[in-house]
């Protein structure tokens, strides 16, 4: 009787070992398992935030470049110069600094400049010479701005007080001589000097001249004709024929984004430390004439500078473009348009323009 007690103890503890080896043996439960999808997508990549645009520059503009200037530079007075080129004029002092360079024929087939300065005041400009007709006609279209020039003829004077020029000339306000040259190609002007007696004079803001910029060329651009031999890049080099003996060059500079100026085949050169780099070069035909007989007993060679359309050239940004130029009166500004009639789009920055008589203009390409 005693033994059943115990062999059902020692059953009992056999089933307790197996039970609790059933239990070791069991999955952890559930919400312990990491729950796989096989088949959900990757979660997708934060999106990259979109770039700040631009802060807008708000600065004025200058109607002669049409580059962002500050406040000062467009309430100060245009001030125009006239400027020698004949060989024993350079290097030139100055030039480098103009807003606007236009270059016109006088006696003996030389050629002198009219630099139009607002953007830069530079100290020392020169040498200066003598006014002409066509300045008369060109410096009228920019109201009572400053005209710095040597002297002029008689019947220059006359025409120049028609204008609403604020003139200085010879002995007025900046002038000076420079001892190492030689007379007349040593007459200076100290410019920040006659720029102040202008501002004393009561002088007008310039408003605009008819001028429209875009950083982006336009289209149109003359290409060689197919097949054309010998046609080489006609954006790249112009020549222009200002006289029989004068002859002016730009070659574009590609790194720079400029034109480089040539003299009769000869890099030209300036005083200061820059070099001539025009964002835009015009070429204007023009009407050439002779006017009376005050040239050492000659008559005197003239340009006239206005027209109801005559032809243009534009080199920009390495493109050379057909144009025309419009100026009908001498109060008028001198308005450049496209093929189609429209305000062309100079290149912000400095522009050189010319004034070749219309049949010494460069051929027409294509």
């Amino acid at each position: 009787m005693n033994r059943v007690p115990a062999a059902l103890l020692a059953l009992a503890l056999v089933l307790t070992a197996c039970s609790n080896d059933d239990a070791a043996a069991d999955p952890e439960p559930e919400s312990a398992q990491t729950v796989s999808e096989p088949d959900a997508e990757p979660d997708e990549p934060e999106p990259e935030p979109e770039p700040e645009p631009e802060p807008e520059d708000t600065r004025p503009r200058s109607v002669l470049t049409g580059e962002p200037v500050g406040d000062e530079v467009v309430a100060r007075p245009l001030m125009i110069v006239k400027i020698e080129n004949s060989p024993q004029s350079r290097p030139q002092s100055g030039l480098e600094a103009a807003d606007v360079v236009i270059e016109e024929v006088v006696e003996a087939g030389v050629t002198r400049f009219m630099a139009l300065f607002q953007s830069e005041i530079p100290d020392h400009v020169g040498p200066t010479r003598s006014a002409r007709p066509v300045d008369a006609q060109l410096i009228s279209a920019f109201g009572r701005s400053g005209f710095v020039y040597s002297g002029a003829r008689d019947e220059v004077r006359g025409l120049l007080a028609s204008t609403p020029a604020i003139r200085i000339s010879e002995g007025g306000a900046g002038f000076y001589r420079l001892g190492e040259r030689r007379a007349p190609h040593n007459l200076y002007n100290r410019l920040p000097q006659a720029l102040d007696a202008v501002e004393r004079r009561d002088p007008d803001v310039l408003a605009g001249i008819g001028w429209v910029f875009d950083e982006d060329p336009p289209l149109g651009a003359v290409t060689c004709a197919p097949g054309e031999e010998g046609c080489a890049d006609p954006g790249s080099t112009l020549g222009i024929a200002m006289s029989s003996s004068f002859r002016t060059g730009w070659e574009y500079d590609p790194v720079a984004g400029l034109y480089r100026r040539f003299q009769n085949g000869a890099p030209f050169l300036v005083t200061g430390p820059d070099a001539i780099g025009a964002a835009n070069v015009v070429v204007l035909a023009s009407r050439h004439y002779l006017g009376e007989a005050n040239c050492h007993g000659a008559r005197c060679p003239e340009t006239d500078a206005t027209t109801e359309g005559a032809r243009a050239i534009v080199l920009r940004d390495g493109e050379r473009y057909e144009a025309t130029w419009h100026k009908p009166t001498a109060a008028a500004d001198l308005e450049l348009r496209d093929q189609h009639g429209d305000p062309f789009p100079l290149k912000p920055g400095r522009t050189w323009m010319h004034l070749p008589s219309a049949a010494d203009m460069p051929a027409p390409i294509g």
